[in-house]
């Protein structure tokens, strides 16, 4: 007899699981974890009472060739019809949350896509550092020749960076532009 109502019970949740539009994780795309929700938000209810009707029926024509129903038959009725209720409880606000986690899941993406923008844009406006100069601090007997070709530089640059004639004086103390 427990075989039986394992089996039945096995055959009733299989039938709740399609009235619901349940799909097996196996069987699942990547959808809503497996809940069909073209149904509307009343749906789960009256699923509920005609699966116990259902319930009530089968076991009516069951037990048709017996007089009398068993307190043990009723028992085990009330105890499937509690767990049933205790799943539908649980079913019950399954929309709504899953109504919610895809608005998440929406808003998720678009502040991703946000930072996605942002991050490109920062690194295309990426300024270019400009490198720091330097300065060569002219000593006693040296000439614009001699620190140009210190610092491996033609004479007209050195000229150039320091806005100067090539013919120009330069002094002792007197501080050079030698490089970018």
């Amino acid at each position: 007899m427990n075989r039986d109502r394992d089996d039945t019970d096995q055959e009733f949740m299989k039938e709740v699981a399609d009235d619901l539009g349940y799909v097996p994780r196996d069987e699942r795309d990547q959808g809503l974890g497996g809940i069909n929700l073209k149904s509307g938000s009343g749906f789960l209810i009256p699923v509920g009472i005609g699966v116990l009707v259902f319930i009530a029926v089968v076991l009516f024509f069951l037990t048709g060739g017996k007089d009398q129903v068993t307190r043990e038959d009723l028992t085990a009725l009330k105890a499937d019809l509690k767990r049933i209720e205790k799943g539908l409880a649980r079913l019950d606000g399954i929309e709504e949350r899953i109504t919610r986690l895809e608005k998440e899941q929406k808003n998720l993406r678009q502040s991703m896509k946000k930072m996605a923008r942002a991050a490109t844009k920062k690194k295309s406006k990426k300024p270019i550092s400009k490198a720091r100069k330097r300065y060569h601090t002219v000593r006693q007997g040296e000439n614009l020749y001699t620190i140009a070709k210190k610092y491996g530089i033609s004479t007209d640059k050195l000229c150039k960076l320091n806005k100067i004639s090539p013919k120009g004086l330069i002094k002792p103390g007197q501080k050079l532009v030698v490089g970018p």
